[in-house]
């Protein structure tokens, strides 16, 4: 990641010390997503590292914006051809998580910024 974005070794000290065995650190937040990183102990010294996108579908207005709809609809299938799971929460948002090597979230994480930037 950017340098110093996150730092690994607190994110796995915060999982451990979770009742859930799970951290999660916010990278970047905008009106209609939010981008994280996060690892969940799985074994005592198995950790799994992951990415996730928070897509909105809705903004507070009460009117639908169907053409902000059709460009997370893009985005959604960018992330999905990617290896995202995507998963419907409630809130009106769509969850979209993958998992990879601590050693890949920054590459990703920049890719997935840039696409972000590029289709919202």
């Amino acid at each position: 990641m950017k340098k110093n974005l996150v730092d690994i070794r607190a994110l796995i000290e915060e999982a451990e010390n979770s009742e859930h065995k799970e951290a999660f650190k916010i990278l970047d937040r905008k009106q209609d997503h939010r981008i994280g990183v996060g690892t969940r102990l799985e074994l005592p010294d198995k950790q799994s590292f992951f990415l996730e996108v928070l897509v909105y579908l809705c903004s507070d207005k009460a009117q639908v914006d169907l053409p902000a709809l059709e460009k997370k609809l893009k985005l959604l299938k960018k992330l999905q051809k990617r290896g995202y799971s995507l998963s419907c929460q409630d809130g009106n948002c769509i969850t979209c998580e993958i998992i990879m090597p601590p050693q890949s979230l920054s590459a990703e994480y920049e890719t997935i910024e840039s696409t972000t930037k590029k289709i919202l």
